[in-house]
């Protein structure tokens, strides 16, 4: 009990006191560098949106008679990674741990919202000498590419899922291998990756094994080429997961391109693919389903504060497909033909507030539309406006 009090003291005089930056390192010469991004959003829908609501709306499932409204920070996360020593000649190990909030909420009711609980997004470890690397651990895969801008989805980025957006995180044996030259004009590096399989059915792991983890594992190659002016990427990725009475063969093929001209910048990516729901892609709906998505963005700075941006995408199944075959939802629920989604695109304009230094604001308005069977006869629309802050750091 003694103490307690001169604890209180030394507590209230180290808050007290300006931090100084400094590099952390470890007993084993490790440095540790922590970054990430404080997110909040105040929002207001007119549906209810999949993948889920507020700052991972992007498709919409049901539609409502009225406005409702909420806050969102769950996009908040922490990065720590670690570089180290020298492990041989030449060659360094490195590794990152990276969080966020889109667990479970602590509880439901009057306080769940405010309670969301963290979730491991990245872990992965690296073995490099610069120009090649060898990561083992769980990273986005190879279809990751260009990354819609937004203050209010991050973590679940615009179209993701409904919009040609696609790509998810998987444990991984990945080579990456720069090609070009040190001071090329132009740089190009090739990637291949052994991911583990996935798919919707299943516990997975403690309890069992789901379909794509009995299939093979899954397999990625990509070429990135870039130049001061531009850069684009093209992704192939093929996988079979072990589903009763047949196996399912999954492919997709994605391109992809981004350039900055002055104040204009634009990005974008297509995709084509079949059976490809565990990435995120034919508005979520698993089965041997065909399909393509694409999605452009264009950016103009106003001036050196002011910006406005502008995202269109479109997710497109086939619709044959769709209408014969056996289609699930992220659940493992079957989707009646009626309730199935045969098309969706979405519309995100955005006005975005960034002075110099790590703070942001954004006003955005995200108008999604999808059409559902059967045939697609029916169109449920939906809106979203957010104003987020976003804080790098």
């Amino acid at each position: 009990m003694v103490f307690r009090p001169l604890g209180c003291l030394t507590l209230v005089a180290f808050l007290s006191t300006p931090a100084l930056a400094q590099n952390v390192t470890t007993s084993q010469g490790i440095t540790l560098t922590v970054r990430g991004i404080v997110n909040a959003t105040f929002f207001a829908q007119d549906a209810t949106f999949g993948i889920g609501n507020g700052q991972k709306a992007n498709y919409v499932t049901g539609e409502r008679n009225r406005w409702v409204h909420g806050g969102d920070a769950r996009n908040s996360r922490v990065t720590f990674a670690l570089a180290g020593p020298e492990v041989s000649k030449g060659w360094r190990g490195n590794a990152t741990v990276e969080l966020d909030f889109f667990g479970a909420f602590a509880s439901g009711g009057a306080y769940g919202n405010q309670q969301p609980q963290p979730r491991l997004r990245l872990a992965y470890a690296d073995l490099t000498n610069g120009r090649t690397t060898l990561r083992i651990g769980q990273d986005w895969d190879l279809l990751l590419g260009n990354i819609p801008v937004s203050t209010s989805h991050i973590a679940f980025p615009l179209g993701h899922g409904s919009a040609g957006f696609v790509g998810w995180r998987f444990t991984q044996v990945r080579l990456m291998k720069t090609l070009s030259r040190p001071g090329a004009a132009a740089t190009t590096r090739v990637q291949v990756a052994m991911l583990s399989g996935s798919w919707n059915n299943g516990p997975g792991l403690d309890v069992g094994f789901n379909s794509g983890e009995a299939g093979t594992p899954q397999f990625e190659g990509r070429f990135d080429y870039s130049t001061t002016k531009w850069s684009g990427y093209l992704v192939a990725h093929t996988d079979t997961k072990a589903t009763p009475g047949k196996d399912l063969n999954s492919y997709m093929v994605e391109l992809g391109a981004n350039t900055t001209r002055g104040d204009l910048s634009l990005q974008g990516n297509a995709y084509i693919g079949k059976g490809m729901a565990h990435h995120i892609s034919q508005i979520v709906q698993f089965g041997d389903l065909k399909g393509w998505g694409a999605w452009a963005q264009v950016g103009y700075t106003l001036n050196p504060k002011w910006s406005v941006w502008g995202f269109y995408g479109t997710d497109r199944p086939d619709s044959t497909n769709l209408a014969n075959n056996a289609i699930t939802d992220a659940n493992a629920v079957a989707i009646a033909v009626a309730a199935r989604r045969f098309s969706s695109w979405t519309f995100a304009p955005m006005v975005r507030y960034k002075p110099a230094g790590p703070y942001s604001v954004g006003l955005e308005w995200l108008h999604n539309e999808v059409q559902v069977g059967p045939a697609g006869t029916k169109i449920r629309t939906g809106n979203q406006v957010a104003l987020s802050t976003r804080y790098d750091f």
